[in-house]
């Protein structure tokens, strides 16, 4: 899957700080199956570090213009750098219940965070 950067992003600057953040260079984020967002799973040993299972799945996009910015991938390298911090466990498997889940919020409200047009 290639990236789907948002108009006016450095193409080229984000490919560079995208590449050794996904699971093909050694990274542990995946593009979704569109290109337009990373995510990820966090394993932690305590609840108190994360929300439920003691697992947290994180999707980076940008919902206008629509796809990854820069913006995205600078989130995704300080999850990275915040969780080896908290004690972040090895990972495992993402679930495919949890993807599920993900892209059925967003199916259903995709549109939250831009302006509606009349």
């Amino acid at each position: 899957m290639r990236p789907r950067f948002t108009p006016g992003t450095d193409k080229a600057s984000a490919t560079t700080a995208l590449t050794p953040l996904l699971t093909a260079s050694g990274g542990r984020w995946t593009l979704t199956s569109e290109g337009g967002a990373l995510e990820r799973s966090f394993k932690f040993k305590t609840f108190a570090k994360t929300w439920v299972y003691n697992t947290t799945f994180i999707r980076w996009t940008t919902h206008s213009p629509e796809g990854l910015s820069e913006k995205d991938v600078s989130l995704a390298t300080l999850c990275d750098s915040v969780a080896k911090d908290f004690g972040e466990l090895d990972p495992e498997p993402t679930s495919c219940e949890v993807r599920t889940l993900a892209d059925e919020a967003v199916s259903t409200s995709r549109d939250c965070c831009t302006s509606k047009s009349e």
